[in-house]
């Protein structure tokens, strides 16, 4: 029996996106000029690879399966603007990946499993990332965007809406993507700012009250907040939420980013004067 019409899943169970209209549209939503840098994450067949270098982005790519370099380096072997970095880009160093200057575009079909890690190396290298556009999982491009009030606005929404401005740019069905996965996807561009949208007293200390906040969804914030910091006390707390108007029963989706932001000031003007720490986090 001939096995000529076989399929093979890819190994890392990659789904790769075929559709030349969705390519063209992650391609135009990174308003990419000539000489722009580029960071890739997923060159997969090169499809998209081919379409950003032809708007003269210097690209570079990263690939973990082993398996397509042969036609990657076959396809566009000797192209000056390509760099192909063969490796897993969670475990790769993101200052060898992004330009000595200036900030870069990251682009990427991405990996469900590995999504929201990769979204938070944006964060963390967000001096050198001004856009990222990506194809996601529907519900983590729905996250990213959210606003509070609903159950999907959680800490994706604010460590991303802190530094910047997330969109969908429309749903994406499983048809375009070879396999096809189980679930919708979503093309989100998202403009990283550098510096956060509101004042904080440092993105990690921010997120160490984001993620105390939401720690425990059913509860009040204020009792999720005393479980995360058990030395400012529950009393201390709820002063602090009556300062800024909000009822001791209220919960952590109904606070703004703005709103996280203002508690997270007061919150470590608290924990400093408490240990007579007067120096700034990172």
């Amino acid at each position: 029996m001939s096995n000529r019409h076989s399929y093979t899943p890819p190994p890392y169970g990659q789904h790769f996106l075929h559709d030349k209209n969705i390519l063209s549209l992650i391609a135009r939503s990174a308003e990419l000029v000539t000489g722009d840098p580029v960071l890739e994450i997923g060159a997969g067949t090169g499809r998209l690879t081919e379409m950003v270098l032809a708007e003269g982005a210097n690209v570079t790519s990263v690939e973990v399966d082993s398996g397509l370099h042969p036609q990657l380096e076959e396809k566009f072997g000797g192209n000056p603007l390509l760099r192909l970095v063969k490796g897993d880009v969670l475990r790769l160093p993101w200052e060898d990946l992004l330009p000595a200057e200036g900030r870069a575009v990251v682009i990427g079909n991405l990996p469900y499993a590995i999504s929201t890690q990769i979204i938070f190396r944006v964060l963390e290298n967000r001096e050198k990332v001004r856009r990222a556009v990506f194809l996601v999982q529907w519900e983590v491009a729905v996250r990213m965007a959210a606003g509070p009030g609903g159950k999907d606005f959680g800490i994706l929404s604010v460590a991303c809406q802190l530094f910047g401005r997330p969109e969908i740019v429309r749903k994406v069905p499983p048809s375009v993507f070879l396999p096809p996965p189980r679930v919708d996807s979503a093309l989100v561009r998202w403009d990283v700012q550098e510096q956060p949208v509101y004042p904080i007293p440092g993105r990690e200390f921010t997120m160490k009250v984001v993620k105390a906040a939401f720690g425990q969804r059913r509860k009040k914030l204020v009792n999720s907040l005393a479980a995360g910091f058990p030395e400012t006390g529950k009393e201390r707390l709820a002063q602090l939420l009556g300062e800024m108007g909000l009822s001791a029963s209220v919960r952590a989706e109904q606070l703004t980013v703005e709103q996280f932001a203002i508690l997270a000031c007061r919150l470590y003007d608290t924990e400093t004067r408490g240990h007579g720490d007067t120096g700034k986090i990172k």
